[in-house]
């Protein structure tokens, strides 16, 4: 990573030139401000419509990205070769960058597309069959969903009136309270670590590379910076487009075979039918995606080494278990059976949470009691918050979450535990994301709700309790694209190219109040008007009928104690993360990275272990056989195949948009 030229005026005189420093220009929020309404309506249409590739699944996402990347061709390649003063400066596209990424997330999976269907789905699937009504509608408070049955049933099936928000309007602020306290506490959680994970242990952030090199300044007298002119990472992208531009033709001429490697998924290899226990290891994946590879190129080789090696060893673990007889082991919450990468993964982000504060404690607690006594300090300036703002805050926003669960009906205790790990799972995705550098990320399927399920006995709580608890669900489960890692990455993307952390702040802050009712807006336009169920069963279905589902699983385990087994396959994981974080401080040879080992049964590395292989071996060749001079020589044909690939997705998803084309994935 490099500090970048900011393309700005030098002299730095007034506030017109401390304005354009920060970023947070009028006409930079003006961009991300229609960035964002465009992103709201474009995420519903590719993916809840035509079910194109997701937008925002990956980091950065590709719909924000290619967004961003029209904006930059516009404002600073064709105006700036028209009249150079109206190209964006530097941290004028970092600004836009943030709103766009942001508003990405919300539009989708971190926000609406979830919620609204999972605070719906249970009125809409009750029946006299699974009894729903009783076992849960009932202790439900009426503020959480909107309560006439024909409104609900709109959503679901469509109907022709215009869409009924009196009805949505309460709900939708009680739900948006909680929201907006939780992404208080997050940004909190990243001013306190910033310095932490930034300037001391100088973390690697590879997912922010590539914008870093899009948003460089370039020379005075050239239209591109030295990152577009290299004809490296042209080729690079020529090849990522190449590939994935032919795979996507077989859509539309099937008579076209695939390159079956480097499709969605790749090849698989089904193992069911081998020997005993050789047949644990499942549905093998072999896939090339040029993305990964590029990313795993920028990874140190000790992180990259471990992913593979590490998912191999979790495969390893399987294949031991069955020899063993362990293969059928489960636990009396059910849900998951041996080895448990549900409660692996689980109990290793919690872990990675707790080794994280524990590593940061001296700086941490001097930040908690400077903050509490309302103490400045001069070395906050170039924070996003300041620290006294960033304590109280993140208190505040942790107690209204606390508060919001008590109101809907959990015990004060319950709330507590039940946002602490949600705040857990959230640290760690951001510290597995600025180290581990995978564009795709999945939260534990052993989600927080199954935690609380797993301590506390069904008797312990009243069924209001765990009706709150179920509709929590409805923001607490669906975490695989919350908006804290991208905050991380926003605030090192500032500290690489010279803009203001505040100016960060505020367009985070504006970016969620536009994109928020526009997201509610075009959620709701689409199920009202084409009919939740007949467009995306995955959320009108699947998700929406979740709460229901985890009331029924509460209520037919109905553990009389603590489910300790549960509890010590967490401990049994934690272990292991600690364990493998001791030996890597201890030991410079230990090969394996603790970061890699929270990631190993993540259904991304279960896909794209190969590709991670191939980007270690390619650093490796190059670093043994050309030392860091090559690495640094050959890194712009990597960031390549990361462009071209992102590149290509949004194409694809324009034509799919003009043609209708349903179903047609790139990336996922």
């Amino acid at each position: 990573m490099h500090e970048t030229t900011i393309d700005e005026p030098r002299t730095g005189q007034g506030p017109a030139a401390a304005m354009l420093r920060r970023g947070l220009t009028l006409r930079a929020v003006l961009i991300g401000v229609a960035a964002s309404v465009f992103l709201g309506d474009w995420t519903q249409y590719a993916e809840l419509i035509i079910h194109g590739t997701q937008l925002s699944f990956t980091f950065p996402p590709i719909g924000g990205f290619f967004v961003f990347l029209c904006i930059f061709l516009l404002f600073n390649v064709l105006l700036r070769a028209l009249y150079r003063p109206l190209s964006l400066s530097t941290p004028e596209l970092v600004v836009v960058f943030t709103m766009t990424v942001m508003a990405s997330g919300i539009a989708s999976q971190a926000l609406a597309q979830i919620m609204i269907p999972m605070i719906a789905g249970p009125y809409y699937f009750a029946s006299a069959e699974n009894d729903w009504q009783e076992l849960l509608l009932r202790h439900v408070p009426e503020w959480m969903a909107p309560q006439d049955p024909f409104v609900i049933r709109g959503l679901f099936e469509a109907w022709p009136y215009p869409v009924p928000w009196r009805a949505w309007l309460g709900p939708l602020a009680a739900w948006t309270v909680l929201v907006v306290a939780g992404y208080v506490v997050m940004m909190s959680l990243v001013t306190v670590f910033r310095r932490q994970w930034i300037e001391r242990e100088r973390l690697l952030f590879p997912l922010i590379v590539l914008p870093v090199h899009v948003v460089e300044a370039p020379d005075p007298r050239r239209l591109l910076n030295g990152f577009f002119r290299n004809p490296y990472m042209w080729v690079g992208a020529a090849i990522a487009f190449a590939v994935h531009f032919y795979n996507g033709l077989h859509a539309y001429y099937p008579q076209l075979p695939m390159i079956n490697a480097c499709r969605l998924g790749g090849t698989t290899v089904r193992t069911y039918g081998w020997a005993v226990p050789w047949n644990a290891l499942g549905t093998l994946r072999f896939a090339v995606m040029p993305m990964i590879i590029g990313l795993s190129f920028l990874l140190t080789r000790e992180v990259a080494f471990s992913l593979w090696a590490l998912y191999w060893l979790g495969e390893a673990e399987a294949v031991l278990g069955k020899a063993l007889g362990l293969d059928g082991l489960t636990t009396a919450a059910g849900g998951d059976s041996w080895p448990f990468p549900g409660h692996q993964t689980a109990g290793s982000y919690l872990a990675l949470a707790a080794v994280s504060i524990w590593i940061a404690r001296r700086p941490l607690w001097g930040i908690v009691r400077g903050g509490l006594a309302l103490r400045h300090s001069d070395d906050e300036r170039r924070e996003p918050l300041t620290y006294r703002t960033a304590v109280w805050a993140g208190l505040a926003g942790f107690a209204v979450m606390v508060g919001w669960g008590t109101v809907a009906g959990m015990p004060p205790a319950v709330a507590l535990l039940l946002w602490t790990v949600v705040v857990g799972y959230c640290l760690a995705m951001t510290r597995l994301l600025a180290e581990g550098g995978m564009p795709w990320l999945d939260h534990p399927y052993w989600a927080a709700q199954d935690v609380v399920r797993s301590i506390v006995p069904y008797h312990a709580m009243q069924p209001a309790g765990w009706a709150a608890v179920s509709m929590a669900t409805a923001w607490a489960y669906h975490l695989r694209v919350n908006p804290m890692p991208r905050i991380m990455q926003s605030v090192k993307l500032a500290d690489e190219t010279g803009t203001s952390n505040r100016a960060i702040t505020w367009s985070l802050a504006i970016a969620t109040a536009v994109a928020i009712p526009v997201s509610y807006y075009f959620l709701l336009g689409a199920g009202y008007v084409h009919g939740g169920v007949a467009i995306n069963p995955a959320r009108f279905v699947n998700l929406a009928r979740y709460p229901g589902l985890y009331m029924e699983r509460v209520g037919t385990a109905a553990l009389k104690h603590t489910d300790w087994l549960s509890l010590g396959i967490l401990g049994y994981a934690a272990l292991k993360l600690w364990l493998l974080s001791f030996l890597r401080m201890r030991f410079l040879w230990w090969p394996l990275h603790p970061v890699a080992y929270a990631m190993s049964f993540n259904v991304y590395v279960i896909r794209e272990w190969l590709s991670v292989l191939i980007g270690w071996a390619c650093q490796t060749i190059a670093m043994r056989y050309g030392g860091y001079r090559a690495v640094q020589r050959w890194r712009p044909f990597f960031l390549g195949l990361i462009l071209g690939a992102m590149l290509v997705c949004g194409v694809w998803l324009l034509v799919d948009g003009v043609t209708g084309l349903r179903d047609h994935k790139i990336l996922y």
